[in-house]
């Protein structure tokens, strides 16, 4: 639900004889100088433009229709207001990036590329962040930090960091646009029941009355939370990711005392700007949803080619995040590295000591070849019975000797354990054995995607910014709406009540006062 369908109402703060429509000439929209209008339904002012909600009386802000300041590119135009007019940009002759400060902070490097060809100039577009998190973590502790994590990494280069070269770690205030978003995914994928999880026995082996699998349409509905993209061009989006994730709750409205002692970039981009990556995104934590619903079947995977999603009900919040920079030069390399400016988490690539990157590489590809190996076993495994048939007919075919018959007439009790143990040894072969070393694969490509401490740190999981409050639906749409009848959970969290997952026929339709970024994210194919 938008935020349009809940009314802000006056609380008694005005009476009816009070309420009176602005005119186009009357009030300005003290976010973009839009005109204001008085609107009798959300018993608030209204910008046509930006999308805000403001009290008649105090003009303070209620609530938005989409974005919490209006999106538009500050090109020098806009007069700079008087807070900024004590800002400077500092700028990298070498890279090119642009970072804001107060007028007595001085830098001698870059924070990105470690330059030292720095040129200062007055700040010639607004700078206007809502929110930021403010710096926890010092520069000499995010040293401290970085020199421990140093330690915990094995074959790492003794001679590969200096005192001098960490002094250079410079603090920076990054602008990230922060998404929240309701999703709603019509998923098209494969119910698989029995052997037919095994993808070994599903490419191999006809289906069954226990094995089978079938097409399954189903929805799932669920909430994101706070999903971060840095709208700064400079920084790699992968280092960025990294650093992930922040804790929202010391999120606060920005005042530029937090500026004193650090730098901040301007946003080169916007959400419009990022359409691409923010809904690819997305649409990557969905997948990863539907695939965690099973919809009754022992095992469900969905196609992304032939699903659909929509993004509803968001809230985009800009805000400048706290993270420090480490740009260095090793053996010809250049290694960038991040600190989480609020936890302290750091991550970048590491280099090995000299031939420890091939041994990590070897083993590696043991693995992998393990992986090959237990393949093929598994469809070996998958064929006892078969091969079980074909050695009961070859004793078949010696029934009709009068030795053979006369062998089974004289050693009954033998022959009979005979058959157990063969339907014994079939049964482990066939049944048992598969999932054992179904089980191990999984293991070893859990292992094999595990990033090591060497690499970047890999982009934070959906459970990281799903949001728990929001009571999550699947129902499979196949046949008649079947809700489901299990729960499934993120740690402790109930992921969704099958009580109270009940089917709605009724599609979503896009609000007419939907952003444009907004009309992007609904009814888009996943993945596209």
């Amino acid at each position: 639900m938008a935020i349009w369908d809940n009314p802000v109402g006056n609380a008694g703060r005005f009476g009816a004889s009070k309420i009176r429509t602005f005119s186009a000439d009357s009030v300005k929209c003290p976010n973009c100088a839009s005109n204001l209008v008085f609107d009798l339904q959300h018993g608030a002012c209204i910008c046509r433009n930006c999308g805000g909600l403001f009290d008649p009386e105090t003009l303070e802000k209620v609530g938005s229709f989409g974005l919490i300041d209006p999106e538009k590119n500050y090109d020098g135009t806009i007069e700079v207001s008087k807070e900024d007019a004590d800002r400077i940009e500092i700028v990298c002759n070498s890279c090119g990036a642009e970072i804001v400060t107060d007028k007595n902070t001085a830098s001698t490097f870059c924070a990105f590329c470690g330059s030292p060809a720095l040129i200062t100039r007055r700040l010639t577009r607004e700078f206007k962040p809502d929110y930021i998190i403010p710096f926890k973590i010092d520069k000499e502790k995010a040293i401290s930090i970085f020199e421990e994590h140093c330690a915990g990494i094995s074959h790492l280069p003794k001679d590969f960091k200096s005192k001098k070269v960490l002094a250079k770690m410079t603090g920076l205030y990054v602008p990230t646009w922060i998404i929240s978003t309701e999703v709603e995914v019509d998923v098209v994928g494969q119910g698989k029941m029995g052997k037919m999880v095994d993808s070994v026995y599903s490419e191999n082996y006809n289906s069954s009355s226990g094995n089978y699998a079938q097409l399954t349409y189903g929805k799932v509905k669920f909430r994101l939370k706070d999903v971060p993209f840095d709208g700064e061009l400079k920084i790699a989006n992968n280092l960025m990711a990294a650093a992930e994730p922040f804790d929202y709750s010391e999120l606060v409205r920005f005042r530029p005392e937090y500026l004193q002692g650090f730098f901040a970039e301007k946003y080169d981009e916007q959400p419009l700007d990022m359409m691409d990556r923010i809904y690819k995104r997305l649409d990557r934590y969905a997948l990863k949803v539907c695939d965690e619903v099973t919809f009754g079947y022992d095992d469900f995977v969905p196609n992304s080619d032939s699903s659909f999603t929509r993004y509803n009900n968001q809230d985009i919040k800009y805000a400048l995040l706290p993270c420090w920079f480490l740009s260095l030069d090793y053996n010809g390399d250049n290694y960038q590295y991040i600190v989480n400016g609020q936890t302290g988490k750091v991550s970048g690539e590491f280099p090995y000591a000299k031939g420890w990157e091939t041994i990590e590489r070897t083993g590696r590809k043991a693995r992998m070849e393990a992986i090959s190996w237990n393949t093929s076993i598994r469809g070996l495994l998958y064929l006892t019975p078969v091969i079980v048939l074909g050695i009961l007919r070859v004793f078949a075919s010696f029934s009709r000797s009068s030795a053979f018959m006369m062998f089974i007439f004289n050693h009954p009790f033998e022959l009979l354990l005979l058959l157990l143990a063969a339907g014994g040894g079939a049964y482990v072969c066939a049944e048992i054995l598969p999932k054992i070393l179904r089980g191990r694969e999984k293991h070893d490509l859990d292992m094999l995607s595990q990033s090591s401490s060497h690499e970047l740190a890999p982009e934070q999981g959906v459970e990281a910014y799903y949001d728990s409050s929001f009571p999550i639906t699947a129902y499979e749409t196949t046949k008649d709406f079947i809700s489901l009848e299990t729960g499934w959970k993120y740690g402790e969290e109930e992921r969704f009540d099958f009580k109270s997952a009940m089917p709605d026929a009724d599609e979503t339709e896009l609000d007419e006062n939907a952003t444009e970024f907004q009309k992007h994210g609904f009814d888009r194919k996943m993945m596209q």
